[in-house]
């Protein structure tokens, strides 16, 4: 079940609930794509049965009223939804669709490029959490699976700076409440015009980057230089350390 918030003609956070049977039991509800969801609500969404099997395209209203205009300036805001496992639902962020009636398939088209950000020191991706849409939800490292929750989009903060956007959710790769200390933890959080949401990619050579964050001037870190599956990702002062370098090839 994927469902709007009550916010008049606002876009909002959208959740999703999942259940064996509509008698329930249901689970919690559970965010999905961005605080807005693209400036959107849910609306409907139409199942594409094919050759190559059933895919679902979300279909949002974006209300002419929550852009300052009439509803006869209503849009429609569609997107590819994914479905990780049977309980998990993504909804990335696509400037374009391609669909094919025959072959069942929905496909995000362009946006990118999108990258993933792999630890030198373990070989290990950037993940958040549980494939978790929440704010708050934990950055770590993972080992790399091709997961949307372990590809990252770049977007222009001007001066060199840019923020890292969670290609599973379009919310942003965040020092968790603008602090400036030592180990303080990275999460994912809706994205703001903060600096603590903000990286500059220090080039150090061999394809691999130092990410350091505008407000404090620390780097990105893998928590003790772990190469352990789960290892936090913190901001520490700028080191040599490999733990504090990443590649971050197109996927």
């Amino acid at each position: 079940m994927l469902t709007s918030g009550t916010s008049g003609w606002n876009p909002n956070q959208q959740r999703y609930a999942t259940a064996t049977s509509l008698a329930g039991p249901w689970t919690a509800m559970t965010e999905i794509g961005d605080a807005t969801t693209y400036g959107s609500q849910t609306a409907f969404v139409l199942p594409v049965q094919g050759t190559s099997g059933t895919s679902y395209l979300y279909m949002g209203d974006r209300w002419g009223n929550s852009m300052g205009g009439t509803v006869n300036d209503s849009q429609y805001v569609w997107l590819p939804l994914t479905f990780p496992t049977r309980t998990t639902m993504n909804l990335p962020w696509y400037p374009q669709v391609a669909i094919d009636t025959a072959a069942g398939t929905v496909t995000g088209v362009g946006g990118g490029p999108y990258y993933r950000l792999v630890a030198r020191h373990s070989g290990k991706c950037l993940d958040i959490t549980d494939n978790s849409a929440a704010d708050g939800a934990i950055a770590l490292q993972y080992s790399c699976n091709g997961g949307l929750n372990q590809q990252w989009r770049l977007q222009d903060a001007a001066d060199g700076y840019v923020r890292v956007l969670a290609q599973h959710s379009g919310k942003c790769l965040d020092v968790d409440g603008g602090s400036t200390a030592d180990g303080a933890f990275v999460n994912q959080y809706h994205c703001t015009t903060g600096t603590n949401q903000q990286w500059r990619f220090d080039d150090q050579g061999g394809g691999y980057y130092r990410l350091v964050a505008r407000h404090s001037g620390k780097c990105l870190d893998v928590a003790n230089a772990s190469t352990a599956d789960g290892a936090r990702l913190i901001q520490s002062p700028c080191g040599d350390g490999t733990n504090q370098q990443f590649q971050r090839p197109a996927v």
